[in-house]
């Protein structure tokens, strides 16, 4: 009997018939109803069984057996299928309804504001007053700082020459030339400005070149006087009154110039950091104070022996002589290609450290001590270059860097430095021409 029969109302002829006790869980019922006669009458009749197994072969292999055929379904009697009950239509074999796909979801259209601002938008979603609507191809107030912002940006890199002379020209013994030089880049910055709507710039700009003018005019000095020299500083002040960042000059100095002197001082044999603080407190923490400093002296302020504050005096002249603008790189090219020489130096250096250390000998230690000296002064001169053309944040990255990286590092600003300045170069040439 079908277990689902018990689920069925009785047929009409029982209706007065007391309903049977169901049976005990676990336990089946042994008295049929008559909706089993009528489940019986609607359900297909069962597959016939299956047929015996044949006998087994001599060698143990069966013959395959024939899949019997699946026996028609019996059409319905009214003509249509009756809608089966919960419980029929989980019983086995039972189709499944189709399951449907989920209902494609509307995008809902929103309505813009007649300006079609973003902005607007939301305040009347939020219930808020509208702001005041901009017309299109207007900037406001907030859209100029910005592009000022973005302007002063690009600009400090690209005024560095004029920066580093200007500094050269207020703390060091700046020429003349290193002014003609920043020229062009004057010029090319003007022309960049006056499409910004930078008009108190394009001023500055104007009259601090006609300052440069009169510095460079024929039979002026190769150094400027001291009159020459207050005149360009004076027109300088508008400058940086317009781009701050760009123009500053004692911010910029005190960045560089104690990593200057204590990469320089560090460079002199039998000078330790103790002595080094020593000079510095005594006032030799300044380029034009180690310039004016005479050996003897040095040694009375300091307490360093006189042979090292000779050594310091000799290493500072040798510096001061090669290099005569100590705080900035008024010549970008030149720079490059100082720094290019070093670091070969340097990856020459460090390849012969890391095979001297894989020898154990004396003569290998000794030998090890000795590069390593040297591989430490090129890195010091390395960073003085570096400090020069402003890299001051790559410095201070450096020191928790290794020497393979170091070497990696510097290189890539090299690549990196040189094809800005021929695109800068490529720039003031159009701007000479136009």
């Amino acid at each position: 009997m079908s277990i689902f029969s018990r689920l069925k109302k009785p047929a009409a002829g029982e209706a007065s018939r007391p309903a049977a006790e169901p049976p005990a869980r676990g336990e089946r019922s042994s008295h049929p109803t008559a909706d089993s006669s009528e489940t019986a009458a609607q359900a297909p009749a069962p597959p016939p069984p299956f047929p015996p197994a044949p006998p087994a072969k001599p060698n143990g292999v069966h013959p395959a057996a024939a899949t019997p055929a699946t026996p028609p379904i019996p059409a319905p009697p009214n003509g249509a299928w009756k809608r089966p009950e919960l419980s029929t239509t989980m019983a086995y074999g039972a189709v499944r309804p189709p399951v449907l796909p989920p209902p494609v979801a509307v995008p809902t259209t929103i309505t813009e504001p007649d300006s079609g601002s973003v902005d607007l938008a939301i305040e009347k979603a939020l219930g808020a007053e509208p702001a005041a609507k901009v017309a299109h191809g207007a900037s406001t107030a907030s859209d100029q700082a910005a592009l000022r912002a973005t302007f002063e940006d690009l600009a400090v890199p690209y005024v560095a020459e004029i920066r580093g002379a200007m500094m050269e020209l207020q703390w060091g013994e700046a020429q003349a030339s290193w002014l003609e030089m920043a020229r062009p880049v004057l010029r090319s910055l003007r022309k960049m400005a006056e499409p910004v709507g930078h008009t108190a710039l394009v001023e500055a700009l104007d009259r601090f070149d006609a300052a440069l003018a009169d510095v460079l005019a024929p039979g002026q000095p190769a150094t400027p006087s001291a009159a020459a020299r207050d005149a360009l500083l004076a027109a300088y002040a508008p400058l940086r009154a317009c781009l701050p960042r760009a123009f500053e000059l004692q911010g910029e100095r005190d960045r560089r110039e104690p990593l200057i002197v204590r990469a320089l001082l560090e460079q002199v044999p039998g000078l330790d950091p103790l002595s080094i603080e020593k000079l510095t407190a005594a006032g030799f923490g300044k380029l034009s104070a180690l310039y004016a400093g005479r050996a003897e002296e040095i040694a009375a302020v300091s307490g360093i022996a006189d042979e090292v504050a000779a050594a310091l005096v000799a290493r500072v002249q040798a510096f001061r002589q090669a290099t005569p603008a100590g705080l900035a790189a008024v010549d970008t090219g030149a720079t490059l290609r100082e720094l290019a020489r070093l670091v070969a130096d340097l990856r020459t250096q460090h390849g012969a450290f890391e095979g001297a250390s894989r020898n154990w000998s004396e003569q290998g230690r000794i030998g090890k001590r000795h590069l390593r000296r040297e591989r430490q002064v090129s890195l010091l001169q390395i960073t003085i270059e570096l400090v020069r053309l402003g890299e001051v944040d790559l410095v201070q990255r450096l020191e928790k860097l290794p020497f393979n990286k170091k070497i990696d590092e510097v290189e890539e600003l090299i690549g990196r430095t040189a094809q800005s300045a021929k695109a800068k170069k490529r720039e003031e040439g159009r701007t000479w021409v136009s």
